[in-house]
């Protein structure tokens, strides 16, 4: 077509080998595709621009997309066709090439048999490719043709399916859209422009073909030449006209159904329409000189564009790192990140962060705490201290005659003004310590909780694939069994502390300040009750004879009032020792709680999960070979890999081309 002319046949190489190496579905390429609607000459224009004969059964019509690329090689001792289907491997090795008796119609019809099986359309795209010292150039893509309704037995979303796969390509800003009209229909209702002009609104990349001019009514002739004159709706790129052979003429060649639409076109009243607008012949090259300049136009885009890909697959390749082949290397692999690791944890512990760590995260909370899991030592530090009010909080000191009646309930049979070692014991471990204990153990975990994902965190941020998988998992054994050591050590601390005991000047402190204070209130108290001297001078009235007294009177019921009230008086008295104690139960308390946060604290967090973090760097050596097999490269990983590299070698390929 275009005598073999090198500078087309150069340009359309670089896309064909764009095609063959499946760029296509990683980025745009400059392409043509053909949309219609069924029954609108779609099949006969693409018999007419590519010589190849599609089916026009009606169980046949085009139900895929199918990308026809024709290629000149005059190395190849005849024209040499191939199929292919992606993700279907049998279909793509049985058509690796096309042996006779097998027809391009024949390809198709297996592929719908392959595609359609159960569904009316496809979203799969059939490839095919026709090579050969007699071809001419030339990539078109053949669309469904649009429907509007259904039969019965069709699924009632197919027209809208349809759209969709349509839209897939035309909406591509680098896809030509060749938009066939019947004239056998009205132009303003045309599905196929109307869809165009959908996603090429100004009809950049737009050009409408019109078919069955033989067809038209005698008096719209004259309207249609005016159309294809670009005269009635105005088109950027403006419009084709072409001949079909109808189905009785299926079997008719090209080259005989050429000079019938020669013929046709002889008449006077085409003959206004330019040459290179009419007809296969004409419309053939004009559209492949399109093509050959758009894919000119394209090219510099689509190189940056490789490179980039090219990029982007070398980084994904570079962050998989090199394979591990075996255990032995996997070991070795992970005592080195083992080492480096190390001494970045305990920083992390212990605040010591560098500024580039410090630089490398934004504020990030854990969920539902409020707490930074970056800077581990502020977070413990405010949760020790929602632990050490939580303690203070519960310590409500009981009054003299709670404690009165707990020790004389508890230890019935002592002497009274006598509180037992065992009632004083029982009183501090029932009212104070099973509750402390409680906080203790609810704080103190939550603290475990926080740390063990801050850890994980950090190690999950700074240990390298793939060996922070078994970080993160012996992390977690380790987090575990330190939790376990952690409540046993509170049940010992608790244990401990149920038999009161201190010798810490701290508590006489208190119990002294304590008893100053009842002493204070004691004095107060009797200078109150006191009568004043004026009063106790007063010689008391004679009182009456038992004699005289004969019912109850009110005035001797105050008088028995009056001695039970002296009556416990000195009960109260006899038991000063009792109520006097509370001094000392305050001061114990005081003390013995302010130890015990101290002790939980130090013996559990600082102790488990920050001065013991080397045993599990130790646990880290220890790990079996079945533990550093998901250190191997998996099957997924392998194909992952190999993907890669071959996209590379072909992106590399395709940049040495265009």
């Amino acid at each position: 077509m275009f005598n073999g002319n090198s500078e087309y046949q150069a340009v359309f190489d670089k896309i064909g080998k764009v095609h063959s190496h499946g760029l296509k579905h990683n980025m745009s390429i400059p392409q043509m595709a053909i949309i219609g609607d069924q029954s609108s000459g779609k099949s006969s224009v693409l018999e007419a621009l590519t010589k190849l004969s599609f089916p026009r059964d009606k169980g046949m019509c085009t139900r895929f997309a199918i990308l026809v690329n024709l290629q000149r090689n005059s190395t190849l001792p005849r024209d040499v066709m191939s199929a292919k289907i992606e993700g279907e491997d049998a279909f793509n090795k049985r058509f690796a090439v096309v042996e006779a008796p097998v027809t391009f119609e024949g390809v198709i019809e297996e592929a719908v048999s392959l595609l359609c099986k159960n569904i009316d359309i496809s979203d799969k795209v059939l490839e095919l490719t026709l090579s050969g010292p007699t071809q001419s150039p030339l990539t078109i893509i053949d669309l469904p043709g649009f429907i509007r309704t259904t039969e019965d037995a069709q699924d009632k979303t197919l027209p809208d399916s349809i759209r969709t796969i349509n839209r897939r390509f035309i909406q591509d800003t680098r896809t030509i859209i060749l938009a066939v009209v019947p004239a056998n229909a009205d132009l303003i209702t045309s599905t196929s422009l109307s869809e165009a002009s959908a996603y090429d609104p100004d009809g950049e990349r737009t050009i409408p073909i019109v078919t069955k001019p033989d067809r038209i009514e005698g008096g719209l002739l004259l309207d249609w030449i005016e159309v294809v004159l670009n005269r009635r709706k105005t088109m950027k790129m403006g419009y084709l006209v072409m001949r079909n052979a109808g189905y009785e003429q299926k079997a008719q060649s090209w080259d005989d159904s050429c000079l019938e639409e020669e013929k046709f076109f002889e008449t006077d009243m085409w003959r206004s329409v330019p040459a290179e607008r009419k007809g296969r012949v004409a419309i053939r090259e004009f559209l492949s000189k399109v093509l050959h300049e758009h894919i000119s136009r394209e090219l510099p885009a689509l190189k940056r564009e490789v490179d980039a890909a090219l990029d982007s697959f070398k980084r994904d390749l570079d962050a998989m790192g090199s394979p591990i082949a075996d255990t032995d290397e996997a070991r070795q692999r992970l005592n080195i990140a083992n080492t480096n690791l190390q001494p970045r944890v305990i920083a992390f512990l212990s605040g010591d962060n560098d500024h580039k760590y410090l630089a490398s995260f934004k504020k990030t909370l854990i969920p539902g705490s409020g707490l930074d899991p970056y800077f581990v030592r502020p977070s413990l530090l405010r949760l020790y201290l929602d632990y050490r009010l939580a303690m203070r909080n519960q310590c409500r000191h009981l009054p003299k005659p709670e404690i009165l009646l707990l020790a004389t309930r508890r230890e019935s049979h002592d002497l009274p003004g006598f509180v037992s070692f065992t009632a004083y014991k029982n009183i501090i471990n029932e009212h104070y310590l099973d509750a402390w204990k409680t906080i203790t153990e609810e704080h103190v975990l939550n603290m475990h909780d926080h740390l063990s994902k801050a850890l994980s965190m950090f190690i999950s941020h700074i240990a390298d694939d793939p060996a922070c998988y078994v970080f993160i998992h012996v992390f977690e054994q380790f987090a575990r069994a330190q939790a376990t050591s952690i409540k046993t050590t509170i049940q010992d601390i608790f244990e401990d502390e149920s038999t009161p005991f201190t010798l810490s000047s701290h508590y006489l402190d208190v119990v002294h300040r304590e008893l100053s204070k009842n002493t204070s209130t004691t004095s107060n108290k009797d200078s109150i009750n006191s009568p004043p001297p004026s009063q106790t001078e007063t010689p008391q009235s004679p009182q009456p004879s038992q004699s005289n007294l004969s019912p109850p009177s009110s005035h001797q019921s105050e008088q028995q009032q009056q001695q039970q009230q002296q009556k416990e008086n000195r009960w109260d008295e006899d038991h000063s020792t009792t109520t006097e104690s509370r001094p000392s139960l305050i001061g114990y308390l005081t003390t013995a709680r302010e130890r015990i946060v101290d002790k939980v604290l130090m013996q559990t967090i600082e102790r488990y999960m920050i001065k013991r973090i080397n045993d599990y760097f130790t646990m880290i050596l220890k790990v079996t070979n079945a533990e550093l097999l998901c250190m191997l490269e998996s099957p997924s990983l392998r194909r992952r890999r190999q993907y890669l590299k071959n996209k590379i070698v072909d992106l590399e390929a395709i940049l040495d081309d265009i």
